[in-house]
């Protein structure tokens, strides 16, 4: 801890004693309050009620601490997550940190933390579905970077007004991006790396528009994805905003199961597919603000191409394979009053699965209505969430979040 504490007021010295941009932010995040209410008047149901949590940022959408120190040719950022469990004070660690400097007024350096990005979203910026399964979905397939994302070196080149040309080469802390054995093929790894290019149009009555391309490699046997995307309009302005990303997605497929009535001990069928297509995703996001009222939805789809498997005369669905395509949704109003937001914040961030249970799925919703607003440099987040059961029988869930941001 007193390493980080070092660390930190070195930043700052260096931003006193030399002209650069200081700035720092930290988020907290957690529930006043929250539990389950029997809405079913079933007895042997009964709800709960529990006070205060703080939650824990080992993997959130937003950095615990963020520090940058920046001029005009080089720069600094140091991020930081903690994991307040209630049993370790001690247990926090850097989320990410890097050094980037401008040999040229055209090209950026970046060594360290680095991740490149083409178009994101704005409601939730992290979510950038990547073409993953429904099943993987539920734990965590969000991506917010396009091409490469960890510790390694990023180039970025804007030769031109309106081109943007990025690579990334990552791989772990202290390991080598790549490995040759000369004796032996099978022994070549080599780490993730990918590529960005961007371009700005001047699109249609002035308003601005950029088209990108990208490509993703995860190593030797890892996933390819490939992807294109559009936006449109000012990202922040009045008017419309829309954003579309498609990614394709290619990996290794495996799949086994035991045929039991085949021998004494069964039969082992294994279904593979080397680099295959195994899904598209599509990305779509649209922002709408006039004066007051903003208006703000996203509708990522994926659709799994491979559905089934054939091998010795078998298929893989017959031994339980489930590769159901799926999507989710998000939908928020905001009206701006003075000194606060209120808005109405609808979403599923499950899998909707285009299968049987789409209906169930579907209806598994989260509904927030909250107000957001800054006073002396800190943001507040506060509102009220009720977990839709999509279950006959199930109890609704309901929580107070908050999520504090102070800026300097």
């Amino acid at each position: 801890m007193k390493k980080i504490v070092m660390g930190l007021a070195a930043l700052v010295m260096a931003a006193s004693v030399f002209a650069v941009d200081f700035a720092a932010r930290t988020v907290m995040e957690g529930s006043i309050a929250g539990g389950t209410i029997d809405i079913n008047g079933d007895e042997k149901k009964e709800g709960t009620l529990t006070f205060w949590n703080l939650s824990a940022k080992d993997q959130k959408d937003a950095d615990a601490l963020e520090v940058s120190v920046n001029n005009d040719n080089a720069g600094a950022k140091f991020k930081m997550w903690y994991k307040y469990d209630g049993t370790d004070p001690m247990n926090l660690g850097v989320r990410g940190t890097n050094i980037w400097f401008k040999p040229i007024d055209m090209l950026k350096v970046t060594v360290g933390d680095v991740s490149l990005k083409t178009f994101g979203e704005t409601l939730d910026y992290w979510k950038s579905p990547d073409g993953g399964d429904a099943a993987t979905h539920q734990t965590w397939s969000w991506s917010g970077y396009s091409s490469v994302e960890g510790s390694g070196v990023a180039l970025e080149l804007t030769p031109v007004d309106g081109l943007y040309i990025a690579g990334g080469l990552v791989a772990k802390t202290g390991s080598d991006f790549a490995a040759i054995n000369f004796n032996s093929k099978e022994d070549e790894t080599y780490a993730s790396w990918g590529i960005d290019v961007k371009y700005g149009l001047a699109g249609v009555a002035g308003i601005p528009m950029n088209i990108a391309a990208s490509y993703r490699d995860a190593g030797k046997d890892g996933v390819k994805i490939a992807a294109i995307g559009a936006e449109y309009g000012n990202r922040y302005g009045s008017g419309l905003y829309a954003l579309f990303n498609a990614r394709f997605r290619f990996e290794n497929f495996s799949y086994s199961a035991v045929d039991s009535e085949v021998g004494a001990y069964g039969t082992t069928y294994t279904w593979e597919k080397e680099n295959a297509l195994q899904a598209v995703a599509f990305d779509t996001m649209f922002r709408y603000k006039v004066e007051a009222l903003e208006i703000l939805g996203r509708f990522p789809v994926t659709l799994r191409t491979v559905q089934d498997v054939t091998a010795n005369g078998k298929k893989a669905s017959d031994y339980d394979f489930t590769n159901p395509s799926w999507m989710s949704y998000e939908l928020k109003v905001i009206y701006a009053l003075d000194g606060l937001n209120v808005y109405l914040d609808v979403e599923n961030d499950t899998a909707v699965t285009f299968d049987k249970n789409f209906a169930e799925t579907c209806l598994d919703m989260n509904v927030q209505p909250g107000i957001t607003c800054n006073f002396g440099g800190a943001a507040l987040d506060l509102g009220l969430k009720l977990d839709i059961p999509n279950k006959k029988g199930a109890n609704l869930g309901w929580s107070v979040p908050f999520n504090v941001a102070i800026a300097f």
